[in-house]
Parts: structure tokens; C-alpha cells; sequence
């Protein structure tokens, strides 16, 4: 008889406990879907600009932990959209209270894509970072190029490696961007050997005429042939290479004071935002044209703090850049083989920006030049 009883008891605090928790997730629901309508109705008044009223509605949900509120709030003040006053400062902080509670990490993304742009690459590292532990490939894929970059860190190639993979091999959205970077880190032996059958791999997903060319103009993995090089820069209009024919070919000719165009775009250099970026530090890109290969990449004429790029420096055309150890290794390597090497400052690093040739390192014309003079 106890025993039944307690039988009897078991079952009936068990009901009681579903039916408490039955009411508990209704009313969790019933909340949720609250929150999610109040949202919407905020949302709207938001985008018909009626921000006398949208705004504390959100303020009040994003407070209360609806993380939707808070991201919107974070776009609206940084971006200056919907008729909210630009205020970055004040779109960081909104940005941090949906950072500090979310589980998918969207709002970490976003302030990782904030700092990057005001050049606070130690904070677009760190919010970029735990993004990326969470599987978002768009995250990976910049967490790597700051590690490619020596941004916010020291450059580290194996890093940077890792983490392009792991962005371009996500089962959910793979990054684009990352497989056309490993087209590039595959050509030229970035963080790993050269590789013509990987770099053939990741052209099957990301078209970069670019190494098309180089690979026919030198013969890397397929036929040499430079008319083919040539044609497929023609089609692409790739100015800046087409304006480096000469040099290619190993045709060099005086470029000092000249002017061209950049094929590529340097996102970060663009952007008006760049409180933290010391205004005289310009940049430049080095180019080195070997008879077997043609490399080229970026420096600075100042020290950008918190870059990570540290004390690696080296001299030419009577300037001090800064750059990472590994270009540094480069350009010395190139400039004892006697590679031609020439030097252009931009005006700025945007798409089709004019580039103007500082100097020429290396070429002939300079010592026939010399002895004319004399």
C-alpha cells in the first residue's frame, strides 16, 4: 500500500512539473513572439525615419535583452541611416551590448568590421577572433588577412593559412574572398610551398585573371605563352599590369614621376574614418620583376601603431618603410639578385587610384644616365 502511494505521489508531482514547465515555455513563446512584434512595429516606424518614436522603443528592447534592437540600434548610429545622427561611438556601444549576450556572433563581426575600419586593428582582431571560433566563415576570412597583413598582430603566415582554409572550406556559406586569397598564397608561396596544382584548385573556385596571366606569361603549370598573358589582361583590363608589360618582359624603362593605375583595391586605405591612423604615414607598393617571377607588395613610410609589423624596416629612394619580416626578406633577397625593382606612392590605396613612381632600383638607364650627365 506505501509503496502505491508513493507511486501515486511520483506521478502526480511529475504531472505538476510538466505542467508548470508547460506553462513556463508558453509563456516563453508568448514573450518571445511579444518581442518580436513590438520589434517589428519599432523596426518600421525606424525606416519611415520616425525617430521620435522608434528609437527609445528600441533602446527599451534592446535594455531588456532583445539582442534584434541592439544591432539596429548599432547600424543606425554607425552608419547614420534612417534619419539617426552618425555617431560611431555611440553605435560601438550599441553594438557591444547585443556582443556581450549573443550566441551566433554577428555583433562581434560587426565591431570587428568597425575597428578594422578605423584602423584599431588590436579590437578588430579580438572581435574577429571569437566570430571566427564560432565557425563564421566572412570571419575567418578576415581574421586570416590580419594575420597576412600584420595587423593588430605579427604577420604569421601558418595562421593566416589556417584560417583562409577554414573560411573557404565552411559547409555553411564558404568564403569567397578566402579561396580567391588562396589562389594568390598558393602562386606565391604564401605560408605554405608553391603549389600549381592548389592554386589550379581554387581557381576552379574564384577567377583570377591576374595569376591566369602570370601563369601563361611565365609558364608556370601550363604552356608559356605571353600573347595568351597579354590577351587575357586586355580582357580584364588590368591597367596596372598592362602598364608593367615592359618591366615583365624585362624591357625596363624609367618610370620616375610617371603615373598609373592600381588594378587592386585596398579596402582600408579608402575609408574616410581614420581617426587612429597617423595622417602623414603614406603608402606604397614595391614591385619586384624577375626573370621567373613577378612579386609585389605593400609598405608604409611611418610607423602605424599597434600594426604589429614592430621595428621590420628597410631603406630605398632615401626612405625608411616599414613592412613585415617576410617582405623584408624579400626585397633584400631581390635587391642582391638584382631583380628590377621599382617603388610608387598612391595617392591613396582605392580602385583605380593614380600611383606615382618614386624610384627605380636596379636598371640600367640610371648608371647611362649618370655618365651622360658627366
Amino acid at each position: 500500500m506505501k509503496r502505491l502511494l508513493n507511486i501515486l505521489i511520483f506521478i502526480l508531482l511529475t504531472t505538476a512539473a510538466v505542467q508548470a514547465k508547460n506553462k513556463t515555455d508558453e509563456a516563453a513563446q508568448s514573450e518571445k513572439q511579444k518581442n518580436e512584434t513590438d520589434f517589428i512595429t519599432a523596426e518600421t516606424l525606424l525606416y519611415r525615419r520616425q525617430t521620435q518614436k522608434a528609437l527609445p522603443e528600441l533602446v527599451r528592447q534592446c535594455e531588456k535583452g532583445y539582442l534584434r534592437a541592439c544591432s539596429l540600434l548599432g547600424f543606425a548610429y554607425y552608419s547614420g541611416r534612417y534619419g539617426v545622427p552618425q555617431d560611431t561611438e555611440t553605435g560601438i556601444d550599441w553594438y557591444k551590448k547585443c556582443a556581450d549576450k549573443e550566441k551566433n556572433f554577428f555583433c562581434r563581426k560587426e565591431l570587428g568590421r568597425i575597428y578594422y575600419r578605423m584602423g584599431d586593428y588590436d579590437n578588430a582582431l579580438l572581435s574577429y577572433n571569437a566570430a571566427a571560433q564560432n565557425n563564421d566563415a566572412d570571419a575567418q576570412y578576415w581574421l586570416g588577412r590580419l594575420y597576412l597583413d600584420g595587423k593588430g598582430t605579427y604577420a604569421n603566415y601558418e595562421q593566416a593559412l589556417k584560417w583562409m582554409r577554414k573560411a573557404a572550406l565552411a559547409r555553411k556559406n564558404p568564403s569567397k574572398d578566402a579561396r580567391c586569397a588562396l589562389v594568390e598564397m598558393s602562386y606565391f608561396g604564401i605560408g605554405m610551398r608553391k603549389s600549381m596544382k592548389d592554386t589550379k584548385y581554387w581557381m576552379g573556385f574564384c577567377d583570377n585573371p591576374f595569376i591566369q596571366a602570370l601563369m601563361s606569361f611565365y609558364g608556370h603549370g601550363v604552356p608559356k605563352d605571353k600573347e595568351r598573358a597579354k590577351e587575357i589582361m586586355t580582357t580584364a583590363d588590368l591597367k596596372e599590369a598592362l602598364a608593367d608589360w615592359n618591366d615583365l618582359n624585362g624591357q625596363s624603362r624609367p618610370t620616375v614621376g610617371k603615373k598609373s593605375i592600381r588594378d587592386q583595391l585596398i579596402s582600408e586605405d579608402c575609408l574616410k574614418n581614420s581617426k587612429k591612423r597617423p595622417a602623414k604615414i603614406a603608402t606604397y607598393a614595391v614591385k619586384i620583376f624577375n626573370p621567373d617571377f613577378y612579386r609585389s607588395f605593400d609598405v608604409h613610410d611611418g610607423y602605424i601603431e599597434k600594426s604589429g609589423i614592430g621595428d621590420q624596416t628597410f631603406e630605398a629612394c632615401g626612405t625608411t618603410f616599414y613592412t613585415t619580416i617576410e617582405n623584408k626578406r624579400l626585397f633584400l633577397k631581390s635587391l642582391k639578385n638584382k631583380d628590377v625593382i621599382k617603388i610608387s606612392r598612391y595617392k591613396n590605396a582605392c580602385l583605380v587610384t593614380e600611383i606615382t613612381e618614386i624610384c627605380d632600383l636596379n636598371l640600367n638607364w640610371q648608371e647611362e644616365k649618370k655618365e651622360d650627365e658627366e
